[in-house]
């Protein structure tokens, strides 16, 4: 999977993802992206404000490091930097800083959001809010192989780590101690849109109100199984009787005041309801995998996304 800029990706809009309960180990995003030209240098600071020192401490605070302890990952390194285009890293390594050895890839920026003003009451200037991007994030376990309690996902390449909680812990810390009001993310595929509206809404609450709809009508269903309804183009919307279509869009994690106030106003309250209410979709489960087997004919589920 190929990022592209941040600024072409809030462009866009999406028809839908998903509300679920799972964790960060259901996704790997990892295999892209993997060599960027950094900002060299021993004292390397993540967003301008944590050492690595700083970084470990708070990993084991949240509880993070004894979880990984758990999975056997007990030597952890971390690895700091920065690109020519103000991209953090942050990359954690179990034993030695490899690429085999890497357990968690966090890539972060800094933008400013200006929503469009349709999303506001009328006379209301939309307020500029300050921004942390999270351009990247894959976590892997490299003890692990795939079986039949966990499938792999469409463009996956190794089982997760389950850290998703902790991983939202983390970016909440950051964005208090750099005063942000919150993350954005613009998830390219509907798998990733799914593992982020955990804590994550859309700023458009048409879009956030269709993922809930689609979860609650696919609740019964895997993540893999939606994945492949995605790909397969067997998620059907009810009342269009046509295929539902995910495009990207902006996910939000709010820790202002003020950007949490946005998510609770009537006005974004009230056209939530009023599309959740309304929208009706269903997998064709059947014909679901009689695509998926013909895809993966010619396909490695790897390559796929």
């Amino acid at each position: 999977m190929k990022l592209s800029g941040i600024s072409s990706k809030l462009k866009n809009f999406f028809n839908f993802s998903k509300a679920m309960e799972i964790k960060l180990g259901d996704i790997d995003l990892s295999d892209a992206f993997d060599s960027l030209p950094g900002v060299s240098g021993e004292n390397k600071l993540f967003l301008g404000r944590f050492h690595d020192g700083d970084l470990l401490k708070m990993m084991e605070k949240i509880g993070l490091v004894e979880h990984l302890k758990h999975l056997g990952f007990n030597e952890l390194l971390v690895d700091l930097d920065r690109d020519e285009n103000n991209i953090h890293y942050f990359k954690l390594y179990w034993k030695d800083k490899n690429h085999e050895n890497q357990l968690i890839d966090l890539r972060l920026s800094e933008t400013t959001f200006c929503p469009d003003k349709k999303f506001f009451e009328e006379g209301i200037t939309p307020p500029v809010y300050d921004m942390m991007v999270i351009e990247w994030l894959s976590a892997k376990n490299p003890l692990k192989t795939f079986d039949e309690t966990r499938p792999q996902l469409p463009g996956q390449t190794k089982p997760g780590l389950g850290i998703m909680k902790f991983c939202f812990k983390m970016l909440y810390i950051m964005a208090r101690e750099v005063y942000k009001d919150g993350f954005l993310d613009v998830p390219e595929h509907m798998h990733g849109a799914i593992m982020y509206s955990k804590k994550f809404k859309f700023f458009d609450p048409i879009h956030e109100a269709i993922i809930r709809a689609v979860m609650r009508d696919l609740e019964r269903y895997s993540l893999a199984d939606i994945t492949w309804g995605v790909i397969t183009e067997t998620i059907i919307d009810r009342h269009k009787n046509k295929p539902a279509v995910y495009a990207p869009g902006e996910q939000i994690f709010p820790v202002s005041r003020r950007l949490k106030k946005y998510f609770k106003s009537k006005k974004y309250q009230n056209t939530f309801k009023r599309y959740y209410n309304k929208k009706r979709y269903y997998l064709d489960y059947e014909e679901m995998k009689k695509r998926r087997e013909e895809i993966l004919k010619t396909k490695k589920i790897e390559d796929l996304c």
